[in-house]
């Protein structure tokens, strides 16, 4: 599973650290989005938590705001913090497929600012998303060195490869009906092996038969 970044313009903020700050904060860029710039879901998944009635920004705590958890298969799960009143439409159970809108940015629960921060949980225990999470084509990249370290990008299938893959299909398919033929001309080879014939001779008569490799002799007096 490859997740992919949530937002559209990729800036880290802040860092994870194990403990103190258990996932990332992700910032905007005014060129581009905005701070309150579409959120989308990492993964395909269901929604097991979400909050959207918070509506204040918190000077103290550790509220998440509005948020949504998306559980992705029965190990990985990821969650969207201090999203924009109002921008979550989203409901425990729903389906989400990979890139869709599950929100905007905002600055509900505990932050000192428009972001979005973001965890990735496996097995239920927090981990740093850096590690498992990648930059897609079209999405953008800060400029600042700081902002960007360690980030990992995924390489999509290029349509060549695509090509490649329809090819082995049908050359698999080419193979299966080809070893199905080769087995019912056997079937048939062994049936055209298996004949009888019949001489018919007087008993003082001496003949000389010879038989082939799987041909059998029967004798039939009267």
């Amino acid at each position: 599973m490859t997740l992919r970044y949530p937002v559209n313009y990729i800036a880290i903020t802040q860092y994870f650290t194990q403990g103190v700050h258990n996932g990332l904060d992700l910032g905007w860029s005014s060129a581009f989005g905005g701070n309150n710039q579409p959120i989308y879901a990492a993964e395909d998944g269901v929604v097991v938590s979400i909050r959207k009635d918070y509506q204040t920004n918190d000077t103290s705590g550790n509220s998440y705001g509005n948020y949504v958890k998306i559980r992705h298969n029965e190990y990985i799960s990821t969650l969207y913090a201090h999203m924009k009143y109002g921008s979550v439409t989203l409901n425990v159970g729903d389906t989400v497929k990979k890139g869709d809108q599950i929100g905007l940015m905002g600055n509900t629960g505990y932050a000192l600012g428009n972001h979005l921060h973001y965890e990735v949980f496996i097995n239920d225990s927090k981990v740093n998303p850096i590690l498992y999470t990648y930059v897609y084509q079209n999405q953008i990249v800060s400029s600042n060195p700081e902002a960007r370290k360690d980030l990992l990008y995924y390489d999509e299938p290029t349509e060549d490869v695509e090509v490649l893959k329809k090819m082995i299909t049908e050359l698999q398919d080419k193979n299966r009906l080809l070893e199905e033929q080769i087995a019912l001309i056997k079937e048939e080879l062994k049936e055209a092996q298996t004949y009888a014939f019949t001489y018919q001779v007087d008993k003082t008569a001496m003949y000389q038969i010879k038989l082939y490799e799987g041909e059998t002799l029967y004798i039939k007096t009267n």
